[in-house]
């Protein structure tokens, strides 16, 4: 199945009834994007808007004007774009009161928007339109769309195709530019830039009509094959070169198209940005930008001739430092020295057709006597044909870095950039993928009035150690984050929001960051939420990261939850049972599936349970290994309901849960065989680690009832445990494996027992009973006086047949007498 969708973070639960609205699903806008600078009527359509409350916007620059009128399924309001806010595509969402939707994509551009007019699918009835509009159409199955404008004798003709990336279906156009006499100058199907969208240029030979066409490169289509068809005099580029530069500085950029380029100064940003693109400030800026990479370190630009190692481009000292250079020809290499220090684990990263270069990149690193020290062809991901890969460095010295076409191609557009990156402290965090082949799934916060919400962020640390504390700025009133730390030694954290009950419905985009507690350390981790925006099934076309949460105050949930304290702790190789309680509100019924959040390092349970349509509880059986760590965890379960009209969520507050160490342990019990219908003893030899007080109880677990153990009880100086295994017929015959002792240890102060699981691993074996051999007959007893018997005689054995073999053997033998 399709889908574009944005992500947030937080586990669930889920209940039903059909008097509560939640969860809002946004399918497609109408228009799918409109000129910056411009107020536009937009139509939003999904499911469950009748509580329509806002749009969520990512991006700065847009403003909800105003709302015209609300449906279940349907939202007209009005939006405006600041003229500042760059073109391309921006996610938005839907807030109603009760929920967040997933995004979706809406495209800014640069030309004001005109709608498709049928009859246009016929070569000489197009549709009339001008330079430097975009057309907003869809084509159906085996539609052709037609669109003429008027052209002077050298003038730039472009077009550029937003189709797959709309993302409401996998839509491959096909564009191209034909004069009158139906030939066509310039076509395009795929490019590397922008994969199944095409774009094309064609400057006019001479004066009169030149008619645009688009389809479906297979001529299909449908109802959701929708496109924004920008046509204009502006320049296409490629790939720009250099792709990339260092924040804050100003640097030469070369823009390159299929038969030409243009140079300009660009001024970089002054903070790194994932997804910046670069416009062109001197020309026409084309509909949509470039790929440009925003990074700390400087450029290196190759200087030709050096295509051998005797002529390599010397990179300046330092480290990180970026590689930038064309394959210009086919054949031609290009290498790079650069000086490299021992010990040191450097990264290579190509960028080449994931900035819309057809470079297939494969990247080499030699020693000075050209030994090598590795390669890679394809390990850059994402669908893109980059080279990526680690060396290690053995000594000081220079280094050759190597780059050419895996099919030995070359050309002015065959750009590449390497990024050498030493270990670089970096720390980020993001929650995980939920479900299979859906990256967007509980990627939000919608915190309910007077309830919470959580989820599970994944930290990644490179050379970056210690305390870290999360910040959440601009949180809506009323709303708090109550995790305070990412400690050292966890590679994961629950979040938990909090809304006070009386916190007004609204929502803020909130800036993620985690903070050293101690101020020597400056390195700053960051929110690095990777979104599919364009997928189908596991493929995915276009992804996003967003370094902001979503955040809104919905309405009340109909449900609470709470976990309720443990008066024990959870000890090594123990089970501790972790109640949930649900509180429900009048006329709430529906089944609650509640969802473990997180558990600390050696902790297992089930990931979720259900509380059953009108029941109040469930139980999570929390299980640690030996391993796992003594200390003092903050517990949350969350929701997700099914309430009829979608879903409901609330998540519980903090519990604390303690592990501790066990007070006794012991090895597996050896092997003890006893015959079916006989009875023996099973003794475990105890190791007491911890003093209790009173009376444990033990018992053996892991047979089946028709192996009765009895019981016993020990205290802190019992050194072994005998427990009477008693067998009967309906005893299985064969071995009882990974058997183990429970013990139920009191605690002092409280009338509960910690679990104990000790002799883990042990064995019975229930053999068949032996067979009983019968004795002998006794002998007849002879009466007395009676004369002895002779024995008679046997009667002669009847004589062997002979096989015919035998019977030939002995006539042989017969005749030689």
């Amino acid at each position: 199945m399709f889908s574009i969708r944005h992500l947030v973070l937080s586990l669930s639960l889920v209940c039903a009834a059909s008097a509560f609205a939640a969860y809002p699903e946004f399918s497609s806008t109408k228009p799918n994007g409109c000129q910056r600078g411009t107020d536009v009527k937009l139509t939003v359509t999904g499911s469950r808007l009748a509580d329509f409350e806002s749009l969520i916007f990512f991006s700065p620059g847009f403003t909800q004007k105003s709302v015209e009128k609300v449906e279940a399924g349907k939202v007209d309001l009005t939006i405006s774009i600041a003229p500042d806010v760059p073109a391309g595509n921006h996610s938005m969402r839907i807030r109603t009161k009760s929920g967040i939707s997933h995004a979706r994509q809406f495209f800014v551009g640069i030309y004001p928007n005109v709608e498709e007019k049928e009859p246009n699918s016929d070569f000489e009835t197009p549709q009339v339109i001008q330079f430097n509009q975009t057309v907003e159409g869809i084509v159906q199955n085996e539609d052709v769309d037609y669109y003429r404008v008027t052209a002077k004798k050298g003038q730039r003709i472009s077009v550029e195709v937003d189709a797959l990336r709309l993302g409401y279906t996998v839509f491959d156009p096909f564009v191209a530019i034909i004069d009158k006499d139906r030939f066509e100058k310039a076509i395009s199907d795929d490019t590397i830039l922008h994969r199944q969208d095409g774009y094309c240029s064609y400057v006019a030979e001479e004066d009169g009509d030149y008619t645009v066409m688009i389809r479906e490169s297979s001529y299909r289509g449908g109802g959701n094959s929708f496109y924004r068809l920008h046509v204009g005099g502006y320049r296409r580029p490629d790939v720009v070169y250099p792709a990339g530069g260092k924040i804050g500085s100003t640097t030469k950029v070369r823009f390159i198209e299929r038969d030409g380029s243009f140079e300009e100064d660009a001024q970089l940003p002054a903070e790194i940005d994932p997804g910046f693109m670069i416009y062109s400030k001197t020309q026409e800026p084309a509909p949509s930008g470039n790929p440009f990479r925003l990074v700390t370190y400087d450029n290196a630009l190759e200087a030709e001739p050096n295509d051998e190692q005797a002529k390599a481009t010397a990179a300046p000292s330092g480290e990180p430092i970026a590689l930038n250079g064309i394959i210009e020809k086919p054949g031609d290499v290009d290498y790079f020295k650069v000086p490299l220090k021992k010990g040191m684990t450097v990264e290579v990263q190509a960028f080449a057709q994931s900035i819309g270069s057809p470079l297939d990149s494969v990247v080499n690193v030699y020693n000075d006597k050209g030994g090598s020290l590795g390669g890679n062809d394809d390990g850059g991901g994402k669908r893109r044909l980059d080279s990526k890969f680690k060396v290690g460095i053995p000594a000081d010295g220079d280094y050759f870095v190597r780059v050419a076409d895996h099919l030995e191609r070359g050309g002015p557009n065959y750009v590449y950039r390497l990024e050498l990156v030493a270990a670089e402290p970096e720390l980020f965090f993001a929650s995980p993928q939920y479900t299979v082949n859906d990256n967007n799934y509980r990627q939000f916060i919608p915190v309910p009035k007077g309830g919470r919400y959580a989820t599970l962020v994944n930290i990644s640390r490179n050379n970056v150690s210690g305390d870290f504390k999360f910040e959440a700025k601009n949180l809506p009133p009323g709303v708090k984050l109550l995790t305070e730390l990412a400690p050292k030694d966890l590679g994961n954290v629950p979040l938990l929001f909090e809304a006070t009950a009386d916190a007004a419905l609204g929502h803020q985009v909130v800036p993620m960051y985690l903070t050293s507690v101690d101020p020597a350390v400056k390195t700053r981790g960051k929110l690095r939420q990777e979104f599919d925006i364009v997928r189908n099934g596991n493929v995915v076309y276009y992804t996003d990261i967003e370094d902001r949460l979503p955040v809104a105050v919905v309405e009340e949930a109909p449900y609470s939850l709470e976990i309720v304290k443990p008066a024990v702790p959870l000890v090594n190789n123990g089970i501790l049972e972790l109640k949930v309680v649900a509180k429900r509100k009048e006329g709430f019924k529906a089944p609650i599936r509640v969802f473990m959040i997180w558990k600390p390092s050696g902790v297992s349970s089930l990931g979720e349970q259900t509380i059953a349509e009108g029941q109040n509880e469930c139980v999570f059986q929390l299980d640690a290994n030996g391993a796992a760590p003594a200390g003092t965890w903050n517990f949350t379960v969350m929701g997700e309901a099914d309430a009829g009209n979608g879903r409901i969520y609330n998540a519980s507050p903090f519990q604390q849960v303690v592990t501790a160490p066990a007070y006794l342990t012991a090895p597996a019990i050896p092997l003890v065989a006893v015959e079916q219908g006989k009875e023996t003893v099973m003794i475990a030899k105890l190791e007491h680690l911890l003093p209790f007080e009173g009376e444990a109880n033990a018992q053996v677990l892991g047979v089946p009832d028709t192996i009765p153990i009895e019981a016993a009880k020990i205290t802190k100086d019992t050194k072994e445990v005998s427990f009477k295994v008693k067998t009967d017929a309906k005893s299985p015959i064969g071995k009882q494996a990974n058997l183990f002792v429970r013990v139920d240890v009191p605690v002092k102060g409280t009338n509960a027992t910690t679990i104990h699981r000790i002799a883990l691993g042990s064995i019975l074996r229930i053999d068949a009973p032996r067979k009983v051999v019968a004795p002998p007959p006794a002998a007849p007893v002879v009466a007395a006086n009676k004369p002895k018997e002779e024995p008679k005689p046997a009667a002669p054995a009847a004589p062997k047949p002979l096989s015919r073999l035998e019977q030939l053997r002995q006539e042989a033998a017969g005749g030689k007498k």
